[in-house]
């Protein structure tokens, strides 16, 4: 799997959980922010050490 798919896989997974859990819990519009937030943030991780990989790819080369 490269690394696009890996990170698009975790985000889909990411958003998924977090929906389900949405639905099925009672969550306070807060804590809703605050998890879309988290998420977000852990999505633009992702992506930054995506962009590092292929930048350390393309110097070695």
């Amino acid at each position: 799997m490269s690394r696009i798919s890996e990170v698009t896989a975790l985000q889909q997974q990411r958003i998924k959980e977090m929906t389900d859990r949405f639905q099925t819990e009672q969550i306070a519009d807060s804590t809703k922010t605050q998890l879309m937030l988290q998420n977000m943030t852990q999505t633009l991780n992702d992506i930054s050490s995506t962009l590092a990989l292929i930048a350390d790819n393309v110097m070695s080369k």
